[in-house]
This record gives structure tokens, C-alpha cells and sequence, in this order.
């Protein structure tokens, strides 16, 4: 009998030990795993693609690239995580201005903006804070004059660039299970940036 729950006693170990080596494998593997942001960049009204526009990526981490003659784009060796994309050129705006993109165990594609030339008119900012009970996550929402989407840093900070001045723009701020003073933000662009566009947090 103590022989028998000797060499259960030694299985259940060995059964144990090697479960836990499975489990960190599997582990050591998926934290090697990467993904790729792609997406392409189009002019509006015409649909042709547009090189050389900088696409910028902050988030879980920092990158840059610039499309190709096809218009094409891709940031690759990401891990899961939230990023925005915000892209850039001399004389267009975009829409999207920018556009957050959550990784979350696929690599996504159809990350795409069309370009609008701006024949020099001057464009503005849209930026502000979120204070209160949270301030870092929390996602802006940009519509009426344009799209677009944005994350507040770890100070509670946003911004929106490159839009057009002489329209109304509504920003939204959102994140699950709290609540914003004020709930939107409307407001006509003019002849200066939009600042100071600033929300309160609760729960």
C-alpha cells in the first residue's frame, strides 16, 4: 500500500512538473509573437495613391514609415498593445486625422486614410486635457469637419493636428465605466488653434 502511494505520489509530481514546462513554453512562445499595422493612403475624389506621407505611431510603442509609390504602409514587430496612427504631408490633410488600432493577437490591415490637398489654406490643432478620476486611456473622438481618434497620454493630454480652419468640430471623449464633463465638445475653428478643449473624469 505505502508503495503505491509512493509512485502515485511520484506520477502526480511528474504530472505536475510537466504541465508547468508546457504552460511556459507556450508562454516563452507567445511573447515572441509579433504583428504588422498596414494600410494605404489614397487621394480624395481621384482614389490614386500617394507616396512619401509619414505615418506616425506612438501607443505601446514609438515607430515611423512612409508609403510607398502604391500608396501602400506597414509597421511590423508590434506586440498587442494600443496605437495611434497619425499620417503626415505637406499641403494635404487626412481622414482619419489619425486612428487608434488595438492589437490584440492578429496583425491588422485596412489601416487606410485618403488625403486632401489643402491649396495653401492654413490648417490648426485641436488639442486639450482630461482630468479627474482617470486621465491616461482615454479615447478622443473627432467628427462633424473631421474623423478621427486619439488617446490621451499619461498626463491626461491630446492632441489632433493638421485640420481646417472655418469648420465646426466635435470632440468626444470616451472609456468603459466612466463619465465625462462635458459629455462632447463643439466648436468652430477659425483662425487659431483649438486649445484648452478639456474634460473632467468620473465614476
Amino acid at each position: 500500500m505505502m508503495n503505491q502511494e509512493k509512485y502515485l505520489t511520484q506520477f502526480l509530481l511528474y504530472f505536475l512538473i510537466m504541465m508547468f514546462l508546457m504552460v511556459s513554453g507556450c508562454t516563452s512562445k507567445d511573447d515572441t509573437v509579433t504583428y504588422t499595422i498596414s494600410g494605404t493612403v489614397t487621394v480624395y475624389g481621384t482614389g490614386s495613391d500617394l507616396d512619401n506621407v509619414t505615418i506616425n505611431m506612438t501607443g505601446s510603442s514609438t515607430s515611423s514609415t512612409t508609403t510607398a509609390s502604391n500608396g501602400d504602409f506597414s509597421l511590423s514587430g508590434l506586440a498587442n498593445g494600443t496605437y495611434t496612427l497619425t499620417p503626415s504631408l505637406s499641403n494635404y490633410t487626412f481622414n482619419p486625422v489619425s486612428v487608434v488600432v488595438i492589437i490584440d493577437g492578429a496583425s491588422i490591415t485596412d489601416t487606410n486614410f485618403v488625403a486632401t490637398s489643402t491649396e495653401g489654406a492654413d490648417t490648426y490643432s485641436i488639442s486639450g486635457t482630461v482630468t479627474g478620476a482617470v486621465q491616461s486611456g482615454v479615447k478622443l473622438t473627432l467628427s462633424s469637419g473631421a474623423t478621427g481618434t486619439v488617446m490621451t497620454g499619461s498626463d491626461g493630454t491630446y492632441s489632433f493636428a493638421n485640420v481646417i480652419g472655418g469648420t465646426t468640430y466635435i470632440v468626444t471623449p470616451s472609456l468603459s465605466g466612466y463619465t465625462f464633463n462635458p459629455e462632447y465638445s463643439e466648436f468652430t475653428i477659425t483662425s487659431e488653434d483649438a486649445a484648452n478643449i478639456d474634460f473632467t473624469s468620473s465614476n
